[in-house]
């Protein structure tokens, strides 16, 4: 499976509320950088997403860039409890599993929900 398949799928899983299916494309080393809060389990980081993602009301992917080991996803979200929220993802894959998160994404709507 390539770059962008695990990433989209890893993406459509959490989005689509499968969050177990979303955390087996996770490796159990999965380092997480984040501007709010620290992860450092997968099964902390799977815990949020799932606590997050139940609060998405709406999802638009804006874009998906991918090459060789690293692929970016831009996308807008309406979260309960805190409203519209941008956040941009770049993911390294390896051995068809994520290994490392990084997202940037504005922390104000958060700290003020």
């Amino acid at each position: 499976m390539d770059t962008m398949t695990t990433v989209r799928r890893y993406h459509d899983a959490w989005t689509g509320g499968d969050y177990a299916r979303a955390a087996e494309l996770l490796d159990d080393d999965l380092q997480v950088e984040v501007p709010i809060n620290a992860y450092p389990t997968k099964a902390s980081f799977a815990e949020a997403v799932a606590g997050f993602g139940a609060l998405a009301r709406a999802v638009e992917l804006r874009s998906a860039l991918s090459g060789g080991d690293e692929a970016m996803l831009l996308y807008d979200m309406d979260v309960e409890g805190v409203g519209d929220f941008r956040v941009a993802e770049h993911f390294t894959v390896r051995d068809g599993r994520i290994v490392r998160i990084r997202q940037v994404h504005d922390t104000a709507p958060l700290r003020a929900a």
